[in-house]
């Protein structure tokens, strides 16, 4: 990660206010119970985006103080080196969440830095309450099921009304939310990202 701090295409994003940082894939509280980045990041981790998803992660920081003042976003992650995808890979690619974790010889819009990883906290109670945390993959955390799972019974409205809200606001910033996590966003679409970009290895 040395050589993207010192790269003008990429930005700290934990320097942002109302912006708490919380990488899953830097400890072992996540879906692999591994920690996948190691060394990579100390106890104050610097955690990039691409400068054009970084504006518009800033664009979503001041809707979100508009709607609800002194609430923040939780970064579960962001740019995601192509080192570490492959560990990922490695993980699942003989495991059902193999249709979950991008193949690395294609890349993840995280390989770009145009992908994040995002909740939402309130600032008392801790993170909301999504009716799943992060990385479950569960249908219950496809957001095109929310409907059914919410006229079941399996999710709250209140649960539903906190994602609506991290979509919207992420949306209006000019992210592109994806059907099957309530938490990822893509800064753009995927064929445009490998077009227009390049990885990180």
């Amino acid at each position: 990660m040395r050589q993207i701090e010192k790269d003008p295409d990429f930005v700290d994003i934990s320097t942002f206010p109302h912006v708490l940082i919380d990488l899953r894939y830097a400890g072992i509280n996540n879906f692999m119970k591994t920690d996948l980045y190691g060394p990579i990041y100390g106890s104050k981790p610097k955690v990039f985006l691409h400068k054009d998803a970084a504006s518009k992660l800033l664009k979503a920081v001041n809707l979100l103080q508009k709607i609800k003042p002194g609430w923040s976003f939780l970064v579960f992650d962001a740019l995601r080196p192509r080192s570490v995808q492959w560990k990922m890979w490695e993980k699942v690619k003989d495991t059902p969440q193999r249709k979950y974790v991008a193949n690395p010889a294609i890349g993840s819009p995280h390989n770009y830095g145009m992908a994040i990883d995002i909740g939402l906290t309130d600032g008392q109670h801790g993170e909301l309450d999504m009716g799943t945390g992060f990385d479950s993959f569960a249908p219950i955390a496809e957001p095109r099921l929310e409907q059914k799972f919410l006229k079941m019974g399996k999710l709250t409205r209140r649960q539903v009304a906190n994602r609506l809200l991290l979509r919207k606001v992420m949306t209006q910033a000019g992210f592109l939310p994806i059907s099957h996590e309530w938490w990822h966003f893509n800064a753009l679409p995927e064929p445009e990202i490998r077009k227009k970009y390049r990885i990180v290895e």
